[in-house]
């Protein structure tokens, strides 16, 4: 105990002073170094839970004049753990240990070093509250199967195994029962900000409906090619929740006009003329559960193509002076046609189908733009917002001369960042009436 207990000193001092010499490492150093490094702090972790449990064993952190429970115990004597709760892990797998719940096999590794200990610690956990649930000839298996994931150290992997040992070797009934245990903690929480522009939600479902919720997103979020023929700059994270808020978007369309007493999903945004029609400043929503959140103009001119978004527009006191309605923007009717002009979204390259597909203003009404068909094209959620933050400008026109499409009328776009601003300022018409 003492030549080890010397050589942990002489370890410790040679890795504080580890940083004054790295420079005089040559090349190719850097990397087994760090190798051992990583290799010395695995044993130190398997080596703090033989500890644990020896005190455990000789009770004494329990003993003596101050007695402390064990998380306490660590926490007074180890700097590495400033308080109870960042023992936990470690007291936890000793504790485990010496009263024998886990398997030797896992119990081997834990104490090599073989498995680190927060993948260790997990696998044991989630197998201890697994175990009645499998069928006691398949218990080995189950912890097999934990103690090789254990070993690869990757705690997001051990967390996943559960559903397939149930799948596979659990009790008849047991399947439905945790299926049914699932749907009791579903949840879906209120979007909370920390005050910036983003909003987090928090969403738990149960099997049936995360296959539900996968099987629909999956089409939605496959990436789209962007304007200029480049892969698309979204992330998988970005996509999907664009594609789940396409979903919504669809499903509320159509439960609005097909389904009588349904409550309006609209918003009322409150914003100023010279902001509208500017593209400056922001608009603040009023009368919902979402009250008092900023949009920014591009996002209400956006929003109120689809007729997502009432704006009623105020002077610089607050007085309203114009009040747009949602039902004036594009008529179900209108709708229809357009379908069948454009027969989807009308972006160059894009195959999403109109049923996807949103009506846009191609001049916004506040810019005189009137509400009919040929000032209105289909853009799918994707592009509506390309066409708005790049400023776009459209136009609807007859195909090239010569060709079978010369006399059919489609939708001809301009890519060029800010075409829409110059194709308002050649407009001579005035803002639209109230």
């Amino acid at each position: 105990m003492t030549e080890i207990r010397s050589a942990v000193a002489v370890a410790t001092a040679a890795v504080a002073g580890l940083r004054s010499v790295l420079w005089q490492a040559p090349g190719g150093a850097l990397a087994e170094i760090l190798g051992e490094l990583g290799e010395l702090a695995l044993l130190t972790d398997a080596a703090e839970v033989a500890l644990v449990g020896e005190t455990l064993t000789r009770g004494e952190n329990s003993s003596g004049p101050a007695p402390l429970a064990i998380n306490d115990w660590v926490s007074v004597h180890s700097r590495r753990y400033p308080t109870p709760v960042t023992a936990a892990k470690t007291v936890k797998l000793a504790q485990h240990i010496i009263k024998r719940e886990l398997p030797e096999r896992l119990t081997e590794s834990v104490l090599t070093a073989a498995a680190p200990v927060p993948a260790a610690a997990a696998a044991a956990a989630e197998m201890l509250r697994l175990e009645p649930d499998l069928q006691p000839g398949f218990v080995p298996a189950g912890w097999d199967a934990y103690t090789d994931l254990a070993e690869t150290g990757d705690v997001s992997q051990v967390r996943k195994l559960r559903p397939a040992l149930i799948a596979k070797y659990g009790q008849p009934d047991d399947k439905d029962k945790d299926e049914r245990a699932a749907r009791a903690h579903r949840c879906l929480t209120r979007g909370a900000t920390d005050g910036g522009s983003l909003v987090d939600y928090r969403l738990r479902l149960d099997p049936e409906a995360a296959a539900v919720l996968e099987r629909a997103l999956g089409p939605l979020s496959t990436p789209i090619p962007r304007p200029d023929g480049q892969p698309d700059d979204r992330s998988y994270g970005a996509r999907r929740a664009d594609a789940l808020i396409e979903l919504i978007t669809r499903a509320v369309k159509v439960a609005e006009t097909s389904v009588v007493g349904r409550t309006s999903t609209h918003t009322t945004v409150i914003v100023t003329l010279d902001d509208l029609a500017s593209g400056a400043g922001t608009g603040q929503s009023t009368g919902a559960c979402d009250a008092g959140r900023f949009l920014s103009i591009p996002t209400v001119r956006a929003m109120s193509c689809g007729g997502h978004v009432t704006p009623v527009v105020v002077d610089h006191d607050g007085n309203p002076i114009l009040v747009g309605r949602t039902k004036r923007l594009v008529t179900p009717a209108q709708c229809h046609a357009l379908a069948a002009r454009d027969n989807g979204c009308t972006f160059p390259g894009c195959t999403r189908p109109a049923d996807w597909s949103d009506a846009h203003h191609l001049i916004h009404w506040v810019d005189g733009g009137a509400t009919d068909l040929d000032n209105a094209a289909l853009l799918c959620r994707l592009h509506h917002t390309i066409v708005h933050s790049r400023r776009l400008a459209g136009r609807v026109g007859a195909g090239p001369p010569g060709t079978p499409d010369e006399h059919r009328l489609r939708v001809i776009w301009d890519l060029t960042p800010g075409s829409y601003d110059r194709a308002v300022a050649a407009r001579t018409t005035g803002p639209p009436a109230a």
